[in-house]
């Protein structure tokens, strides 16, 4: 029997007739969104597992205009890898005229009619406004798309905070009224995000201590409010702004940043890095970097890190473990006795960053690293929005339009689409990868260099040796965000042998197509969530230090011609300024200094 299957990846749904029964039968598949192209063959191979011991015949896929063609040339290609003899891409109107078409019983003089008359339905909007007993102070904005999913926007006024939006990730009101909240069971919200944005922060209070920190996958940065503005401040005894998020333990003293980074050659047993990657997963949602020098354990569901640690009772090193919290801790420690030392007061109230795409398990840990470290108020803000707070300061908030911020750090990859309205910013778009960033544009030259030290001149990389090539990627990729060509000295892995290993920009660039294509793939998936194209688009703001690298650059240019852009002097620093802009505007409200409070935003 040849079987001829329906696809919408995107909603994960799949449906195909059966020739004997006289059927349709539908199929539940994985979702996979425009920019998860390897889970493609998952599909397919979910799809041949349901469907066996049948001959395929046509796969008809429906996506959407905004897919782009890396997406579509991947499910074509899989498809006849499967065993598809023809293969339809449609968009999602077709489809549904199709599935209009399929259902009526005579055929009309005018199939265009038809077609029209079911989108004038299916594109009808409805929209009303709820509002809820006003001793909760809570009001809803209930609307259903197309598709029929409710949405709900959520105004609450509570203390500090003119608007307090639904948790995204909730499925429930947050009113106790519960035969409020039965009005919508079994319905999926999902919340536009409102931020109140402000071209200047009042810093007249002479006591207002106001701290932003970005915690980052490869480093951290801290800003403070000092008598000229906000300020970031230095992390280490260098001078050095950005905080390597390096922790060794092999002394009595835990060891942070660029001194734990010197030492990694002959201390890689005693260092963790990379701890945000890990930090409130499970252990079977963590991808495992072959360099990292550090094992990986669970105990009662939680992840452990096998370390070698100092021993106080006999000054000796043994085995041990560290959490993922923990390590985030000993980093936000050291940041709050630098922040101390400069403002010379103790300090109880942060703001913390993290990424748009961090889930709540993520930023309970996050919370409770900060409370080991001794911070007893913070706020939890996405990174994108602190990196708007900061880029507006002091510069006319464009009234009525469409902004994109690009944050590519060096462990994750975060796209937020908003839109500015009379000083307040809409997210209508929160994408991102926290498992990408720009760490995985160090790896493939670590590959490069790796694979020339061995073919050209027979050096296999030992441990320690191998720890000092990771932290030269680091440094020659910086170099060729400036230079077209870096160098990497062979002498440094091997003392009887001279000579360089050479790299230019283009060959890096053209190493890393991959890479592009799956921050282009974000792009676009965050374009298709708000239905918006490229060219509607009018400011696109960069952060991260990933940001600096002329091909990224360029890929933005290019996705979006139309739109300015605009790239901080320090685009690492940004959202540790715009965190502590956010400080100071919650200390305004008189949000802190009062209670304990821990908070996401």
């Amino acid at each position: 029997m040849t079987v001829h299957v329906g696809m919408f990846p995107y909603e994960g749904t799949a449906s195909y007739n059966n020739d004997i029964k006289k059927e349709t039968l539908d199929l539940q598949i994985c979702k996979v969104e425009p920019h998860e192209i390897k889970k493609i063959s998952l599909m397919f191979e979910e799809i041949k597992s349901k469907i066996n011991d049948k001959q395929f015949g046509c796969a008809c896929i429906c996506i959407d205009e905004f897919c782009g063609n890396t997406y579509r040339k991947r499910l074509i290609e899989e498809a006849f890898k499967y065993g598809f003899k023809n293969v339809e891409i449609i968009n999602r109107e077709t489809a549904i005229y199709l599935n209009a078409m399929s259902q009526i019983k005579y055929k009309p003089l005018n199939g265009n009619k038809t077609k029209n008359d079911v989108f004038k339905f299916m594109t009808r909007i409805e929209e009303e406004t709820i509002e809820l007993p006003v001793s909760n102070k809570i009001y809803l904005t209930l609307k259903i798309d197309v598709n029929e999913i409710y949405y709900i926007t959520i105004t609450e006024h509570a203390k500090g905070l003119e608007e307090k939006p639904l948790d995204e990730n909730k499925t429930s009101s947050t009113t106790n009224d519960t035969s409020n909240a039965s009005i919508f069971q079994n319905q999926q919200f999902s919340t536009v995000r409102f931020y109140n944005l402000s071209s200047k922060t009042d810093l007249s209070n002479k006591n207002m201590n106001a701290v932003g920190i970005d915690l980052g996958t490869s480093r951290c940065c801290a800003a403070v409010r000092k008598k000229n503005g906000i300020e970031t401040i230095a992390l280490d005894n260098t001078g050095e702004r950005l905080l390597p998020s390096f922790v060794a333990y092999d002394e009595e003293k835990v060891i942070c940043g660029i001194v734990a980074v010197k030492r990694l050659r002959n201390s890689y047993k005693s260092t963790i890095y990379d701890s945000k990657r890990i930090i409130g997963r499970k252990i079977n949602e963590i991808e495992i970097d072959s360099f990292w020098p550090f094992g990986l354990s669970e105990k009662s569901g939680k992840v452990q890190l096998a370390v070698q640690k100092f021993n106080v009772s006999d000054k000796t090193q043994i085995q041990g473990c560290v959490s993922p919290e923990e390590v985030a801790a000993d980093l936000l420690k050291l940041i709050k006795n630098k922040a101390e030392e400069i403002q010379g007061t103790s300090l109880k109230n942060c703001v913390i960053t993290v990424p748009a795409a961090f889930n709540d398990s993520q930023k309970a840990a996050t919370i409770k690293a900060a409370e080991i470290a001794g911070w007893k108020d913070v706020i939890l803000l996405p990174e994108p929005i602190a990196a708007a707070f900061a880029y507006f300061h002091g510069r006319p908030i464009p009234s009525n339009s469409n902004v994109l911020i690009f944050d590519l750090g060096g462990g994750t990859l975060d796209v937020c689409i908003f839109k500015i309205k009379n000083d307040r910013l809409q997210v209508i778009s929160n994408t991102g990868d926290s498992k990408f960033g720009g760490r995985d544009f160090d790896t493939v030259l670590i590959n490069y260099f790796k694979n020339a030290l061995s073919t050209k001149y027979g050096i296999n990389l030992v441990k320690n040796k191998k720890y000092l090539l990771m932290i030269k990627c680091q440094e020659i990729k910086e170099s060729l965000s400036i230079l077209t060509k870096a160098n990497l000295d062979i002498d440094e892995f091997d003392t009887n042998q001279d000579g360089i290993i050479s790299v230019t920009r283009e060959e890096f660039e053209k190493m890393t197509q991959s890479l592009l294509n799956k921050v282009e793939n974000t792009l676009i998936a965050a374009l298709y969530k708000p239905k918006l194209y490229a060219n509607q688009i009018d400011k696109v703001l960069l952060v991260g230090g990933g940001s600096r690298m002329p091909m990224i650059k360029d890929l933005l240019k290019e996705k979006f011609p139309k739109a300015e852009h605009c790239c901080h002097e320090h685009p690492d620093e940004v959202v540790a300024i715009g965190a502590a802009h956010y400080a100071c505007n919650l200390q305004k409200q008189g949000d802190s200094g009062k209670e304990e409070n821990c908070s996401i935003i």
